[in-house]
């Protein structure tokens, strides 16, 4: 589905991100989305009359869901009740769901099937309908830099606030996974991720302690295992996939990313990084700010070398971490 970026490594954002707003925004948007970043305050209030006029419609479809004693977000694609959710939110098939709609409102239901591969998952809402439901969009459509919403339930329902939304752009973009810089937050899984025409294009997946680590699962997913999915079969490896650990927190520098902490015996701190010192380059990569790092972190696997290229006082030095699993849960 992703012919352009058929047989390439995951990608950055920044060197793509410009020529694809420019090139690939549609018209039947406001000007503002073809612009390569909001230009002046007009152009600010065009995009947040955008994102309030769908939001009335894309959160009535965003449903909060109880499985067991665990919590989680779904969306409702069609009319007689299928949601679309994370396979972990799931956990296994034909379990009893209880749907909390954003009005208060409550229905009962059932999982479906899983793709643990994947982490998808279907539901289902008993009862005839016809439920709010919002349209699923094609993220072969997509491109670096497309403005998106994300909306859940973090924490689970609240009734005394709205279904918690999110706007941020599309940082990475591969056939099995969606990175955003929209961050997301326990509760979240399982929620939409929305394009600028309202229509879903992923669901989150993959959250962690980490605010740069925001994943979800492409829509396309679920299209080509729907069958599968609806006939409640389950298939994969229902491991989740270990998630790296690099261990520093930092703030913006102007000369990359300033590490403020390290954690004990984390790999960073194994290796040697201080705090204080100035992380610019990780495998000749330039470190442009803590966003960056915590990318370039995440884009890595567990027991990958990264060479760190580091300003210590007035000293230049390198040092390879060596990155780790997380020993903490998701």
């Amino acid at each position: 589905m992703l012919a352009p970026l058929r047989g390439l490594p995951l990608l950055c954002v920044m060197p793509l991100v410009f020529a694809a707003l420019l090139a690939c925004a549609s018209d039947d948007l406001p000007p503002v989305f073809r612009k390569v970043a909001p230009a002046s305050v007009e152009d600010l209030k065009a995009i947040e009359r955008h994102v309030k006029s769908m939001i009335p419609r894309l959160s009535r479809a965003t449903v909060a869901v109880q499985v067991g004693g665990a919590t989680g977000s779904g969306v409702v694609v069609s009319d007689d009740g299928v949601v679309l959710t994370a396979g972990h939110v799931c956990g296994i098939t034909n379990r009893e769901v209880r749907f909390t709609f954003p009005d208060g409102s409550t229905a009962r239901g059932k999982t479906l099937g899983l793709n643990h591969e994947m982490d998808a998952g279907m539901m289902k809402i008993s009862g005839s309908g016809p439920w709010p439901h919002v349209e699923m969009g094609d993220i072969g459509q997509a491109h670096l830099g497309d403005w998106v919403l994300t909306l859940g339930h973090p924490g689970g329902f609240d009734s005394e606030r709205s279904v918690v939304v999110r706007l941020g752009r599309i940082i990475r973009l591969a056939q099995d996974m969606v990175q955003t810089d929209c961050t997301l937050s326990a509760g979240d899984s399982g929620g939409p991720l929305f394009d600028m025409r309202g229509k879903v294009i992923g669901i989150h997946s993959r959250i962690s302690d980490s605010t740069a680590e925001n994943f979800h699962v492409p829509i396309t997913t679920y299209r080509v295992t729907w069958d599968r999915l609806a006939k409640s079969e389950s298939w994969g490896d229902e491991r989740i996939p270990p998630r790296p650990w690099f261990g520093v927190r930092g703030v913006d520098d102007p000369d990359g990313c300033k590490v403020v902490s390290v954690e004990q015996d984390a790999p960073a701190f194994k290796a040697g990084l201080k705090i204080g010192d100035v992380v610019q380059k990780i495998n000749s990569r330039i470190v442009q700010d803590y966003a960056t790092l915590k990318r370039f972190v995440a884009e890595a696997k567990p027991g990958d070398e990264l060479n760190v290229e580091v300003q210590r006082a007035a000293r230049e030095m390198s040092i390879v971490v060596k990155v780790e699993a997380n020993p903490r849960r998701r």
